[in-house]
């Protein structure tokens, strides 16, 4: 009885576990932000993602957006507003041929207030010699 409990308990947070893995909550210094830009720094040509606002159980509550890369440097953004504290969830295509890595910037412009998600691969890094 005892593994049946535990296997449930493993396949109800497995999903959960796999939106945390590449998720973050907005934790800048502004109070709202007028933009989330995300960054092409992978070896991909062309890369396609959707962002999402997740709920405190990690549901996903509404799509932000869905963001259109090219090759190395592309960048796509979208201008809906968005508060610090919400927790945003990055989707990559399942059949994605590499595993992908992200960081956050935010970024502080006289018009507006940006936050920047770079999105790299094991090409992207460097060995520390």
């Amino acid at each position: 009885m005892k593994r049946i409990y535990l296997f449930l308990l493993a396949v109800v947070l497995m999903p959960m576990m796999a939106q945390a893995k590449m998720s973050f909550t907005i934790e800048g210094p502004e109070e709202v932000y007028n933009r989330i830009r995300v960054l092409n720094e992978t070896s991909l040509e062309t890369l396609r993602c959707r962002l999402v606002v997740l709920a405190e159980d990690g549901s996903t509550e509404r799509v932000y957006g869905i963001y259109n890369l090219g090759g190395a440097n592309d960048k796509d953004s979208n201008t809906d507003r968005i508060d610090r504290g919400k927790r945003i969830g990055i989707e990559l295509p399942k059949d994605l041929p590499v595993e992908l890595s992200f960081s956050v910037e935010y970024k502080d412009y006289p018009l507006f207030d940006v936050i920047l998600i770079h999105l790299y691969d094991k090409s992207s890094e460097f060995n520390e010699d």
